[in-house]
């Protein structure tokens, strides 16, 4: 009896296994490719989809902590092998977390939302986001009158 239930553990946690890596390669097969770049004013964020064939819609998340990601811009799915685009103007004024930047390193990634509700994020892009002081303190005079 003990050792079925010890054969029937292994089995089980096998599965679970293979199951947890085949989702990891599903969500990265979604993208041709993810990336962000600056240009020292603004961030842009483009990806290209693959399959969207069960893909409801894309939500945009930005952080510059490595963690607690804020939602930016949802995209609706629009077909395989379409391109998105999003200019982040706003990514050296606020992180979204403390209200003030304190790194220029920021993570992008997509929250991908099914057409069965379900949800799998994208690996995350990290772009280092060097802006002048001018720009910077420009920005900052700007906010406070929002």
């Amino acid at each position: 009896m003990l050792i079925k239930f010890v054969d029937m553990k292994i089995k089980m946690t096998l599965l679970l296994i293979l199951f947890t890596t085949a989702s990891l390669f599903a969500v990265d097969s979604l993208f041709e490719f993810f990336k962000a770049n600056s240009d020292g004013k603004n961030i842009t964020i483009e990806w290209k989809s693959t399959d969207e064939s069960t893909v409801s819609r894309y939500e945009l998340e930005r952080t510059n902590t490595g963690n607690n990601y804020v939602y930016l811009a949802t995209q609706m799915a629009k077909g395989s092998y379409f391109s998105y685009k999003y200019v982040d103007e706003d990514a050296f004024m606020k992180d979204g977390n403390t209200g003030t930047q304190s790194r220029n390193i920021y993570f992008y990634r997509i929250k991908i939302v099914k057409k069965d509700n379900s949800i799998s994020y994208s690996n995350s892009v990290t772009v280092t986001h060097n802006i002048s002081g001018i720009r910077r303190t420009w920005g900052m005079i700007k906010e406070m009158f929002r």
